[in-house]
């Protein structure tokens, strides 16, 4: 019986070493485990009760906000104002950019070109959402209150530090 135990006691060691020699150390799931992100079930429900065609976008919203240092509810919020969130939208122009001249392939694109603008070019650069708006829409003096009152709606508050 003795000789039966210590033979268990190899294979068990035997079956633990395998295990253990099969982890890379250098791969700590914790590192690439992406964190549970609310902000885009919540986009795509406002989106959805809206009865916005920019509901299949609601990631590419956050992730071009995201990429480009926007609060996340901002182009949602304008495409709302301007499109009704796609509603409305000549030529994927959910923005109505370029006094709603421009024409994109796609929402997508749509929300690509917007977010980098928004981000870095002239008009927008180094600006708050208020100074942004102002910029984006120099005809309304209330066009400002009546994004930052959808992006309210969408969500009372940023959820994710360090958006602007």
């Amino acid at each position: 019986m003795k000789r039966y135990l210590q033979s268990g006691v190899v294979i068990f060691a035997g079956v633990l070493g395998i295990a253990a020699g099969s982890v890379n150390p250098a791969h700590d799931i914790t590192k690439t485990r992406r964190r549970f992100d609310m902000r885009s079930d919540i986009l795509r429900k406002f989106l959805r009760e809206n009865g916005s065609p920019a509901e299949d976008y609601a990631e590419v919203f956050i992730a071009e906000a995201d990429t480009h240092g926007l609060d996340w509810r901002l182009l949602p919020s304008i495409s709302f104002v301007e499109s009704g969130a796609g509603r409305n939208a000549k030529g994927n122009n959910i923005f109505g950019w370029a006094n709603g001249k421009a024409r994109f392939r796609s929402f997508g694109e749509a929300i690509h070109e917007v977010a980098s603008s928004l981000s870095s070019a002239r008009p927008y650069a180094g600006k708050d959402i208020p100074g942004k708006l102002a910029a984006f829409n120099t005809e309304r003096i209330d066009y400002s209150s009546i994004v930052i009152s959808v992006m309210k709606q969408i969500s009372p508050r940023p959820l994710c530090p360090g958006t602007r």
